[in-house]
Parts: C-alpha cells; structure tokens; sequence
C-alpha cells in the first residue's frame, strides 16, 4: 500500500514537472512570437563625405583622427592664394565692363540727341547699333559681376567647414596634400544620427510595427541597455539567386540543404533615450528586443 502511495506521488512529481516545462516552453514561444529579440543587431550612422569644392595643396590641418567636431569648425584650409588673384582679376574686369557700358551709354545718348534735333545727322541704322553695343555692354557688366561672385564663393571654399556635429574617422590627410575638387577628402560621423539596425527572422516580423517600443543592448555596454522604438522595417533584401547571367536568363544555384533557414529583415530602431556614459560607435554589435503588445 505504502508503494502504491509512493509511486503515485512519484508520478504525480513527474507530471507537474513535465506540465510545468511544457508550460514553460508555449511561454517562450509566445515570447518569441509576441515580443521578438535578436542579437543580430548593428548600431548605424550617417557617415558625411567631405568634399572639397576646389583643388589645391592643405596649408591648415587644425584636426586629427577620431576628433569630435562642432557645426562650423574649420576641417582644413586649402591654399588661397590662386583664388585671391582670381578675385582680383574679376574685379578688374567688373570696372573695366562697367567703363565699356559707360561709354556706350554715352555714345547711345548722343546718338539719340543728334537724331532728336537732325534726324538726318545720324542714320537710323548708326543709331540701332549705338543701342545695340549699350546693351551688350550692360550684359557684359552682368558677366562680370557674376564671375566677381564665382570667384569669391571658390575663394570661400578654400575654407573647408563641418556641417554638423560629429566625429571625424579615418583620417588620412596632412598639410600639404594636394585636394582635387569634388574628390571626398573626410569621413564625418554625424553624432546627430545614430539609430540601431536589428536584422529579425522574417518569422518574426509578423507583429512588429512601427512604434513599438524597443530596448537595446550594445555589447561594449550590456548593463546599461538604451531605450528606442521601432521608426520602419525594410521592404526588401538582396536576392541571392535569380540574377541575369549573359543569356538573360536567370542564374539559379542548386541548393542541397535540408533545412530552410528564414532569412533576415532589417528593423530600424531610433533611439529616444542613451545613458550617459554610452558612447555609439558605428559598426558595433547590439541586441535588440521589441515589445509588440
């Protein structure tokens, strides 16, 4: 009688434990459905290209690699030299455009007052052509004034600024480096843009919609975990297979697994609260857990 007892009880035992596991796990996978995590997560920048507008050789460097830098502050100075004498030969022909329009107005209202008293002491044609060379002349007035202006926006250009608050990386310039126009010369982290890519199964993104609310765990900080909702969800990602090879027909691999693996879409999270302390840097490892309810 004893055993009986004792077995029943045992078995009782056994099945709490297995309910209690069974229960454990639909838990977990409710979790994992409900409320999705990943440690497949990357924290994310916009990364400026600073380019210059003209070319010429660095005579200023006042930055050096993986310096914080404010909206404004000088990068690099490029030689200014060319560009003051380009000014100052804009300006030259300004005035002498601007003398050139004044004769021709002189010319024009003689012209005009010669054939108001004698319409015979100047021909109609003489007259038109008088007009004709004012109006070039004021063109050319306009011409030079715009070169003025060009000359002076290349000339402020030598003076290469930061757009925004950041940090500047890899920096591989030195005094004397010859820039070339429009060739990136500076990578600038914008500190003002950081946001958090977790890459979700697509198994999982069934109920994640812009809004939730997320928390994110970066590696090089995982006790101070950083608050953020979920802004978007990627509409695609790159297709392995199917590409055009030189036929125009699909170029399909064949494939031999067993198991289908979900493949990853990225969730852009936007933070909304860092701990002091916590510096982001671009490329670092993150987990991301989104709250769907």
């Amino acid at each position: 009688m004893a055993q009986g007892k004792t077995r029943f009880i045992r078995y009782l035992v056994t099945l709490s434990v297995v309910a209690l596991a069974g229960y454990t796990l639909v838990r977990m996978f409710e979790d994992y459905l409900f409320q999705p995590w990943t440690r497949d997560g990357q924290v994310r920048a916009q990364v400026i290209k600073i380019t210059p507008r003209v070319s010429g050789p660095i005579v200023e460097l006042p930055i050096h690699d993986n310096q914080a830098v404010r909206k404004g502050e000088l990068l690099f100075r490029i030689d200014p030299r060319t560009y003051e004498l380009a000014v100052e030969q804009a300006r030259a022909k300004l005035q002498q455009a601007k003398a050139s329009a004044v004769v021709a107005l002189d010319q024009a209202e003689r012209g005009r007052e010669l054939h108001r008293r004698d319409k015979g002491a100047i021909s109609e044609q003489a007259l038109i052509r008088k007009e004709n060379k004012l109006l070039v002349a004021d063109a050319d007035v306009e011409v030079a004034e715009a070169s003025l202006h060009a000359a002076i926006l290349d000339l402020e250009f030598t003076e290469v600024r930061a757009p925004v608050d950041g940090y500047v990386t890899h920096l591989k310039l030195r005094q004397g480096t010859q820039t070339v126009a429009n060739q990136p010369a500076v990578a600038l982290v914008d500190a003002g843009s950081f946001w958090v890519h977790g890459f979700f199964k697509e198994t999982q993104i069934r109920n994640i919609k812009p809004g939730n609310k997320a928390v994110v765990k970066l590696m090089t900080y995982p006790d101070q975990p950083l608050e953020g909702v979920v802004d978007n969800m990627g509409w695609g990602i790159a297709q392995q297979d199917g590409s055009t090879d030189a036929d125009l027909l699909p170029t399909v691999n064949p494939s031999f697994d067993w198991i289908r693996l979900a493949q990853r879409i990225p969730v852009r999270i936007r933070l909304t609260q860092v701990p002091e302390g916590v510096d982001l840097r671009v490329g670092t490892t993150a987990s991301v857990f989104v709250t769907t309810e």
